[in-house]
């Protein structure tokens, strides 16, 4: 049992990694160590989990559901480990951590806020940023990301995920056609976020029927952040996907409409912790992300 929960934990990260050498790197294993890892938890299960061409590594059904299952496991070891050592001795120390402007201010700031109540001795040095940071030279401790990691010399832990809405000022909407398919957002004034892997693309999948739509946007307005396409949606000037973290108050409120509720982007985006070490963690980091786990769980149940 013990050998397939380690492989268990193999494959999450092949997964969050995105390839079989990614995953390598993070684990400190050799790729053949690796991928005979997930080969061997697929004989055992009698499924294939991935399938794998020379470029991208694809998930079953099965996969995608046992994955979900791996990453439930990990985190609940994370979270008997944090328990533990918040018990065993006071955390203390300052914890030097980075974010976008847009996640840190609808989301971290507060939660760091509630953490530092609960652990007063530890000192918090906050960066924010949209780019992405070396976090060795910088002398990070944590950095906080959504969407798909890139740096396979760093290690992360998954909170999470991000859904994207396609949202709209309420009192802008009021005064506009009424939107009932994805090819009517077509007529409206796009809002694109440079940071997005794909600005001008939008892909939507229906609930229920699972049909699908791809749109090919033009950008009214262009900014690199997500607090500033916001600020354009609030002010009326057109249509945005912007990150339900950020919009579920303005939506909880009247503010701010959710375009065709029943349709959804396609791709969730994982929101992760990243660290520089995964052996070294220092017990108020690992606190930390453990605190922030919950509490994002937490703020999605209530979305």
């Amino acid at each position: 049992m013990i050998k397939q929960l380690q492989r268990m934990a193999v494959f999450a990260q092949v997964i969050e990694n995105g390839s079989f050498s990614k995953a390598a790197v993070s684990l400190n294993l050799g790729k053949s160590v690796v991928s005979a890892h997930v080969a061997a938890l697929e004989k055992h299960l009698g499924t294939k989990l991935i399938n794998r061409s020379t470029r991208t590594l694809a998930l079953t059904q099965e996969g995608v559901e046992f994955y979900e299952a791996c990453r439930q496991m990990l985190a609940a070891g994370e979270s008997a480990l944090a328990h533990v050592e918040s018990q065993r001795s006071g955390a203390t120390g300052v914890i030097r951590l980075t974010s976008s402007y847009n996640f840190a201010v609808n989301f971290l700031i507060p939660q760091l806020a509630l953490f530092r109540s609960k652990y007063p001795e530890v000192l918090i040095d906050l960066v924010l940023e949209d780019s992405v940071s070396n976090m060795i030279q910088e002398r990070f401790d944590l950095a906080l990301r959504v969407g798909r990691l890139n740096d396979t010399a760093l290690y992360a832990t998954e909170l999470g995920k991000c859904r994207m809405l396609v949202c709209a000022c309420a009192q802008y909407m009021q005064q506009q056609p009424k939107i009932t398919t994805p090819d009517d957002i077509l007529q409206f004034p796009w809002i694109s976020i440079d940071q997005l892997p794909h600005p001008e693309r939008l892909s939507l999948v229906h609930s229920r029927s699972n049909q699908r739509a791809v749109l090919r946007l033009r950008a009214a307005i262009r900014t690199h952040s997500g607090i500033a396409a916001r600020e354009f949606v609030l002010c009326g000037a057109g249509l945005a996907l912007l990150p339900d973290y950020a919009v579920s108050n303005d939506i909880a409120s009247g503010r701010m409409v959710q375009i065709l509720p029943a349709w959804r982007e396609e791709y969730e985006r994982p929101v992760s912790a990243i660290f520089p070490n995964r052996d070294l963690i220092p017990t108020r980091v690992r606190l930390l992300i453990e605190f922030l786990r919950q509490a994002f769980a937490q703020k999605q149940r209530k979305s």
